[in-house]
């Protein structure tokens, strides 16, 4: 079933519902793959797509410059250490995530052409998936799966290879995130939430001050 989406941050034209393609996964929340977050320019606002071909892009680039052996869930117990060349060598990762990659661009397209978006109002946040049968599921933390207060930003912990002591998947998106004005605060919900197909957002809700015209009168 296709899921309903709409721009909940404020802007002063009011955005008509958007239908977006949720089927592929195994869940089938858009916020899976999508999330909204403001900005203080003349758009308003950023959209943050996960984006597979972003992160087999930042694994490859670590690779090359010698961290191949640098593992994702370092940290973790109980949980299989996989380190970056084992990733990149999975033909079975790699294949769902060209298809993840193949249904997230369906709706990016949707989603530009509807909310009349350029690509540099969109942000790629590196996030891989594995298929479950049909269905996709986050393969580590889904980052985009989060919690927007103001500037500040609830992002489920990726646990991502360490270089330089750093979890490579946080400054990445903290590269991407904090010159906007934002504050990212990674979350551990390994075990409270992503190993139950959930994320930091579907654990958390946020009172928000609601829009004074009626969106739903809003004619597509």
């Amino acid at each position: 079933m296709a899921k309903v989406v709409r721009d909940f941050l404020g802007a002063q034209q009011v955005q008509a519902p958007v239908e977006v393609y949720s089927d592929w996964l195994s869940v089938g929340h858009v916020d899976e793959f999508l999330s909204f977050v403001p900005t203080s320019d003349q758009k308003g606002f950023r959209l943050l797509l996960a984006s597979p071909s972003a992160c087999l892009k930042l694994f490859q680039e670590k690779k090359e410059e010698g961290y191949g052996e640098a593992a994702q869930f370092d940290g973790l117990e109980h949980q299989v250490k996989r380190s970056i060349n084992e990733m990149l060598a999975d033909r079975r990762l790699r294949d769902d995530n060209l298809y993840a990659q193949r249904c997230i661009d369906w709706n990016r397209k949707v989603l530009k052409r509807e909310l009349g978006l350029t690509e540099q109002d969109i942000v790629d946040i590196p996030q891989l998936f594995s298929l479950n049968g049909a269905y996709a599921e986050a393969f580590f933390p889904d980052m985009v799966n989060m919690v927007v207060l103001g500037r500040h930003l609830g992002i489920p912990k990726p646990f991502g290879p360490i270089i330089n002591g750093r979890c490579c998947l946080e400054e990445k998106v903290r590269s991407l995130l904090e010159p906007l004005g934002l504050r990212c605060v990674f979350i551990d919900d390994y075990l409270s939430y992503h190993k139950l197909l959930g994320e930091v957002h579907c654990g958390t809700n946020v009172r928000r001050k609601p829009f004074p015209f009626k969106w739903w009168h809003v004619v597509p």
